[in-house]
């Protein structure tokens, strides 16, 4: 039986090099598995691109959104998408088609729902860092975590678990995280992982799309994911003492990255994840040393003037285009 996959690469026609090479490392046409490369060009500049002069292949077509926003681009694509299995992948990225081939045969032979593997993060010259599956076997307590497995590229997905849900389209900063947590609030998920390298996510200073400095809305962005996936999982009756607590690990994630930010308003969200697990706190080796009497939020609190230096430098590199404060680190 032969496998059709749905690859669908959003892109704002600003980076034709890169994108060129991420739509080669998608195509696969062989007896077994063929992949439909759905590429969707939108905003200003995806509307004036000539994909007429650009790379074709019968396998690969190309649509258009005036409006430029990844996750209308993302939604689309789905919508239109054949594939018995589907793949999204930024157009910066690029895949390894022989192991993208084995996680194909692999989910689609097994009764799991989706498949997550490795990355990697590769700059011009190196590659300097492996990101693997989170340790967590429950997919829905570990998209409530603060180790949420949200690398766009990393998950394969049957079509019929995600054929009627979207990306939400009203956020640009951490809509991968948001979309991994409509995923689990819609039903019980089966899950493979592997620490296989799938994909390498390019990190790059041309022409970059993402914010490098958007962390306060990034971390708003999350804690209102979690908590609306919280109140989904309540309602339905499954929410379970493991996903919890996680979900109160990646609560206290979002409050250690954002209290500088807006103290009264984090301070609230830190009482909330101490009221959905007692004994937790951020997971960092400071404070995982901490005796539990001692409350995490004061030191977070004597931690706020630090914070708002650390942000201080973040913006003037930022003004000054240093050249590594886009770098996302893990």
């Amino acid at each position: 039986m032969l496998i059709i996959t749905s690859i669908i690469i959003p892109s704002a026609g600003r980076r034709p090099e890169l994108l060129q090479r991420a739509i080669k490392s998608a195509l696969i046409d062989d007896a077994k598995i063929q992949t439909e490369v759905i590429v969707i060009l939108n905003g200003k500049n995806g509307m004036l691109f000539d994909e007429s002069t650009f790379f074709q292949h019968p396998l690969l077509k190309y649509y258009k959104l005036e409006e430029g926003n990844v996750s209308k681009a993302r939604n689309y694509g789905l919508s239109i998408a054949r594939g018995d299995l589907i793949r999204f992948l930024d157009d910066d990225d690029f895949l390894y088609p022989n192991v993208a081939y084995q996680q194909y045969l692999e989910l689609f032979h097994s009764n799991a729902d989706l498949s997550t593997y490795a990355g990697a993060i590769e700059d011009e010259f190196t590659r300097y860092q492996i990101i693997e599956p989170i340790n967590i076997a429950d997919y829905c307590a570990a998209t409530l975590s603060d180790k949420c497995p949200a690398l766009t590229f990393a998950s394969v997905y049957k079509s019929k678990i995600i054929k009627n849900l979207k990306w939400d389209e009203t956020i640009c900063i951490v809509e991968d995280e948001k979309w991994m947590r409509t995923i689990a609030a819609s039903t019980e998920i089966k899950w493979l992982r592997s620490n296989e390298v799938v994909a390498v996510w390019y990190q790059h200073d041309i022409d970059r799309l993402s914010l490098p400095i958007g962390y306060p809305e990034l971390y708003r962005n999350r804690y209102i994911s979690v908590k609306e996936t919280l109140q989904k999982l309540e309602a339905e009756n499954r929410l379970t003492v493991s996903r919890k607590i996680n979900a109160s690990s990646g609560l206290w994630s979002a409050v250690h990255g954002g209290l500088y930010s807006a103290p009264i308003y984090w301070t609230k969200v830190a009482l909330y994840a101490r009221k959905l697990d007692p004994q937790s706190k951020p997971d960092d080796a400071f404070f995982q040393k901490l005796p539990n009497w001692i409350h995490p939020l004061v030191i977070e609190w004597l931690m706020l003037p630090k914070r708002w230096l650390n942000h201080l430098l973040r913006v003037v590199k930022h003004k000054l285009r240093y050249n590594k404060s886009f770098v996302r680190k893990f």
